[in-house]
């Protein structure tokens, strides 16, 4: 029964489900690719039923599934047919029923008639039915309302069953341990390692201030992973710089290693990150690493070289640098170009996926900062992107087409704004700090002016968080889901 079935749709579009036999054809050589079938060839059947995140299930020949709209379906795996329906709520997302002892447990996002207002991902209540199915219905053998809204797939051990809600963790069953719970299997002897294969390094990612010193442990592993032996020497290993033959940037950690085999970073205060290369006999292994200075930390992109050239189909050819690189998550998502004749950070609206982008250019350890810089969204009237700074894990963002400057930490559990009517196209300068009393509670302020104009004395709003972040790495953020840019320019980190 070589056959898929698989669903399809959103909340928005049309969809189907579909029954498809599995063609038995192969690409002629792999450069090829893949061998696109048309469908007439291979569909068996089809019905309207839809769903967009929520797993059908499939139990003999029958196929259960919860769809859009809330009803749990039986559908005949043979022929498509819908054999019945039966309505359990008003929308379903991402969870999917599970069968068990002949029957199906099936969670359902919003109880109905309870779901509060608002639309918070995280609040309502949510239903659990255990439904018993038969050939022209399912029935109700038990319905209970939980506290928060259902998106997981139910799990089944042990005689219980475990229910994850946007709240809380259920878990249904009796007491105790389940007569028929089968024997633990037998621990399986470990396997003999092979020949070694290659060198594995520990850690394989450092983070280094300028002077600081690491040491490694270096062994060999077999082409399985497994340990052949500990490599005690550091004699014994051949340490060098190393770029690897696809980098795009040709950079190197200023750092080198000593007699002792420690790797000691340089005193020199610039930002630098690259990979070492180890060699003990015939095995190499690598491991990468940076090396950030502390506070301050001053960007205004001038001393980079725009030397290469984008090559998408959303813009012309237009000269760029890449970003940093000891910054994490800034490749691809944005580039260093030319604005009006000064350097500036731009977000990148090629790659759609890269479309929300974060960056966080420090040590992660760093407190009670400030952070500055210059912020602009393109745009008109009725779009904009956002725009925005990191500052110890709190995100201060303005928000273009909701007009306000927000801050947020997790986006259900701390977020606040007040409206701020920014335009496109224009330069403004946003400015963030956070302060972290004995207690444990903070502060976090913001404020965002025109550039060019005086700094307003008070800040746009300040907002208290009782159990404040007491450390996190600044960082960068932009978010152009219209295909408006986000620059950011003149970045500044100072101690308060």
């Amino acid at each position: 029964n070589d056959k898929i079935i698989a669903i399809y749709g959103t909340p928005y579009e049309p969809g189907q489900m579909v029954g498809m036999k599995i063609p038995h054809a192969t690409p002629a050589n792999a450069a090829a690719g893949p061998v696109v079938v048309p469908r007439s060839e291979v569909e068996l059947w089809s019905n309207e039923l839809r769903t967009s995140t929520s797993s059908p299930i499939l139990v003999g020949d029958t196929v259960y599934l919860t769809s859009e709209v809330g009803n749990l379906a039986a559908i005949d795996a043979n022929s498509g047919k819908i054999l019945w329906k039966l309505k359990l709520g008003i929308e379903q997302r991402n969870a999917c029923p599970i069968y068990a002892d002949g029957k199906l447990y099936v969670p359902i996002l919003n109880e109905p008639g309870q779901k509060e207002e608002g639309g918070d991902e995280a609040a309502g209540k949510g239903a659990f039915y255990i439904v018993k199915p038969g050939a022209s219905g399912g029935e109700i053998l038990s319905h209970a309302v939980l506290d928060g809204r259902c998106f997981g797939v139910p799990s089944v051990y042990n005689g219980k069953i475990y229910v994850q809600t946007s709240k809380q963790l259920y878990c249904f069953g009796r007491k105790g341990t389940n007569p028929g719970l089968p024997h633990e299997p037998a621990e399986e002897k470990w396997p003999a390692p092979g020949p070694a294969d290659r060198v594995q390094i520990i850690p394989s990612e450092v983070l280094l201030k300028p002077g600081d010193k690491v040491s490694f442990r270096v062994r060999a592993l077999d082409a399985n992973g497994l340990t052949v032996e500990e490599v005690k020497d550091p004699k014994q290993i051949k340490w060098s710089h190393y770029i690897p033959p696809t980098a795009r940037v040709r950079a190197s950690m200023k750092a080198d290693f000593n007699e002792a085999g420690q790797l000691v970073a340089a005193s020199d205060p610039a930002p630098s990150a690259g990979a070492f290369e180890a060699v003990a006999g015939n095995l190499r292994g690598t491991f990468r690493g940076r090396v950030l200075p502390g506070l301050p930390i001053k960007q205004d992109f001038e001393a980079f070289q725009l030397s290469e050239t984008t090559t998408n189909n959303v813009e012309p050819p237009t000269p760029f640098a890449y970003p940093p690189l000891p910054w994490i998550g800034a490749r691809f998502k944005f580039d260093v170009r030319d604005k009006d004749g000064n350097k500036a950070l731009v977000k990148t609206i090629d790659n759609r996926f890269f479309q929300r982008a974060t960056v966080f250019m420090g040590d992660p350890q760093l407190e009670n900062y400030t952070i500055e810089a210059d912020v602009m969204s393109e745009g008109n009237k009725r779009k904009m992107s956002d725009a925005g700074v990191i500052n110890q894990r709190y995100k201060i963002v303005l928000k273009g087409n909701e007009k306000k400057l927000e801050i947020s930490s997790n986006d259900e559990l701390f977020r606040f704004g007040k409206e701020f009517d920014w335009s496109p196209n224009v330069w403004y300068h946003l400015k963030a700090r956070v302060d972290v009393a004995a207690d444990g509670s903070g502060v976090v302020r913001a404020k965002a002016w025109p550039k060019g104009e005086a700094e307003p004395a008070a800040w746009t709003f300040e907002v208290p968080h009782k159990h404040a972040h007491h450390n996190g790495c600044p960082g960068l953020f932009g978010f152009s889901p219209q295909d408006m840019r986000v620059f950011i320019d003149n970045i500044s980190v100072t101690a308060n």
